[in-house]
């Protein structure tokens, strides 16, 4: 899975797709989460729910219409979906810590994903999704994998290496932070419910690599540190030419991570 964020929105102004999901769509299943205490999301009737293996199909929708539009590498390879992310996201659903916010309707506006790593899960390690990439290694969505796993080499975007260099059994990677709403605090509260899944599960750090500036900003407010940067616009081949296009002086693709047991 692509292990990149993005807390990106699509509105009705800007697209002509409904972003309601059909009734068959709707989330019927998953754990309701603590929200905060004021209670402005329980007046609002959002809901923070643990995502099941059961909705992997309306999450799956759901990142399709609101994250690839948004995320800077999918956009410049006009890549409107990613099998190898649709199954990559059904297998980090399975590792039972990532958490939707529904409204009123029960149609989901937001989502916290991250696939968690275990020392000496030698399975896991193995498998990476290598036979599944080569199943669907061509096209655009091919090349937008290829420029993101170019992007994690330069950051030194490695998960299971982290387990060499800290005392930790357990580890949150492949962060995936996305809204479709604009109510004020609800991509914080959607991490702050990621993380406290991640605590329950004793992850002893969280690790993400995103390009998304709101999601940088919201995992630096939540205490996460800065491991490694690149400048976008500086991210060019041997030829000059941008790998990943209409990006700002400003933009980043940048790892950061937290130590969850402090």
């Amino acid at each position: 899975m692509s292990s990149k964020t993005s807390s990106g929105s699509s509105s009705s102004s800007s697209s002509s797709h409904d972003y309601r999901f059909k009734k068959d769509l709707r989330v019927t299943t998953g754990k309701f989460l603590h929200t905060i205490s004021d209670n402005v999301f329980a007046a609002a009737k959002i809901r923070f729910i643990r995502i099941e293996p059961e909705d992997s199909r309306s999450v799956v929708e759901f990142l399709n219409y609101n994250f690839l539009p948004q995320d800077y590498v999918a956009k410049s390879f006009n890549v409107t979906e990613d099998k190898v992310m649709n199954v990559a996201v059904e297998n980090c659903i399975k590792d039972g810590c990532c958490v939707m916010a529904t409204n009123q309707k029960e149609d989901i506006i937001g989502v916290f994903l991250s696939s968690i790593y275990r020392r000496g899960d030698w399975i896991k390690q193995a498998g990476s999704g290598k036979s599944l990439r080569s199943i669907f290694d061509f096209g655009n969505a091919a090349k937008a994998r290829d420029t993101n796993e170019r992007l994690k080499k330069l950051l030194g975007y490695d998960v299971w290496g982290l387990f060499d260099g800290h005392d930790c059994q357990t580890i949150a990677g492949d962060i995936l932070l996305c809204t479709s709403s604009h109510f004020v605090g609800l991509a914080s509260e959607l991490l702050r419910q990621g993380e406290s899944a991640l605590e329950e599960l004793k992850c002893d750090m969280a690790v993400c690599f995103t390009t998304s500036h709101k999601t940088q900003c919201l995992l630096r407010e939540s205490c996460f540190t800065l491991r490694s940067v690149v400048v976008l616009s500086d991210f060019r081949d041997e030829h000059g030419k941008l790998y990943v296009k209409d990006v700002d002086e400003d933009s980043t693709a940048r790892v950061m991570c937290k130590n969850l047991r402090l």
